[in-house]
């Protein structure tokens, strides 16, 4: 990936990945392999939604990997909105984070931050989080490694992320035994059937891949399976949380409140205020519940809990403690939008609110602005 952060710039460890050389803008042609990922960092800056959807449209980019973390300490400024833009552009969503560990405990420390930044970005939970591991001292350890891969990997699955390991295609002895990687190596010359590493996930075969969009160059990705492209495309966010109640829509059996967010676009505006009937710590957060938004006293944690941090205390302020009984309202980037789900039988309107996953409300509740 090549996106090493300020003093981490170390000319060598890449050189590792690049074989005999690479495919240079200028030779990239309609000969060359299937341009099916691109990896974007800090490296890029901030990307944007048309630059996505430009890849899409004219190169076939099904999918994203963005840099979310470094370390225990270093977070890529330009993940959640690399995440965004392309959820809105409809591509495939996945991040990487660049392993600086050589011990297992410093893997296991090294994931749990990971997961945190990712989670802070919006990364969905079934999205890939993978262990980017090139740095000289640690390709030097060649399968000692693989303990430190798979600690790694283990941690972020546990959090409900899938994981591999990125590193060049000589050093694939990094990479967990019996495991498909993601490798990297840059020939001179390639063409539609150079097929590298075809057992594994994927080949990036070019580090120097330039769009008429975007300035700067590009790491860029050949997929041999769907390992970075199962169910985490803006269509089919993976919640971070689980829905009690199944989405699956009446068919010409829409409520009144559904058909008229449906007749506006799915859009929505929530402005007003309303009561906090329950709060707890769930889901890692501290929640809400206003019986009013979800529909009844039946509410459920995992589907209709709110985070407080998306909330505005109108009673007392956000600079003390909410209470049950207070008037709350959402706060500004969350009190519109668009709706991502309907649910017929419950006049249910789900929501994605970024990292927390989808939360579903009352449908007659939410018309009332």
């Amino acid at each position: 990936m090549n996106k090493f952060k300020q003093a981490l710039v170390v000319a060598g460890a890449f050189l590792a990945f690049a074989g005999v050389g690479y495919v240079s803008s200028d030779t990239v042609h309609a000969d060359t392999p299937r341009v099916d990922m691109v990896d974007v960092s800090n490296h890029n800056g901030q990307m944007t939604a048309p630059e996505f959807v430009y890849m899409r449209n004219t190169y076939g980019v099904k999918a994203i990997t963005t840099k979310i973390s470094e370390g225990t300490g270093f977070h890529d400024y330009t993940a959640r909105g690399n995440i965004a833009s392309a959820k809105r552009a409809g591509l495939y969503i996945n991040g990487y984070h660049f392993l600086s560990s050589t011990t297992v405990a410093g893997a296991i420390a090294e994931a749990d931050y990971a997961v945190r930044m990712a989670r802070a970005d919006g990364l969905p939970v079934g999205a890939v989080l993978a262990v980017d591991i090139e740095n000289q001292y640690q390709l030097n350890m060649g399968s000692r490694m693989q303990s430190v891969a798979t600690a790694f990997e283990n941690r972020v699955r546990a959090y409900g992320y899938r994981s591999t390991t990125y590193t060049g295609g000589y050093s694939a002895s990094v990479s967990p035994a019996g495991e498909k990687a993601w490798l990297a190596q840059y020939p001179y010359v390639v063409s539609s059937a150079s097929k590298l590493y075809n057992r594994d996930h994927g080949w990036q075969w070019s580090s120097k891949f330039t769009f008429a969009s975007s300035l700067g160059t590009f790491d860029v990705t050949q997929l041999y399976d769907n390992f970075f492209t199962a169910g985490t495309d803006k269509n089919a966010v993976v919640p971070n949380v689980t829905p009690s109640k199944p989405v699956k829509p009446a068919v010409n059996h829409d409520t009144s409140a559904i058909k008229q967010f449906k007749n506006a676009g799915n859009r929505f505006t929530a402005y007003k205020s309303f009561r906090v009937d329950k709060i707890s710590y769930v889901n890692d957060c501290w929640q809400a519940i206003s019986y009013d938004l979800a529909g009844g006293k039946d509410a459920n944690w995992t589907a209709n809990g709110i985070p407080l941090a998306m909330l505005d205390n109108v009673t007392r302020g956000n600079y003390r403690a909410t209470r049950v009984g207070d008037t709350v309202k959402f706060m500004r980037g969350y009190n519109y939008g668009t709706i991502d789900r309907y649910d017929n039988s419950s006049n249910g309107a789900g929501i994605v609110e970024g990292a927390y996953g989808n939360i579903w409300y009352n449908a007659n509740a939410l018309l009332n602005k």
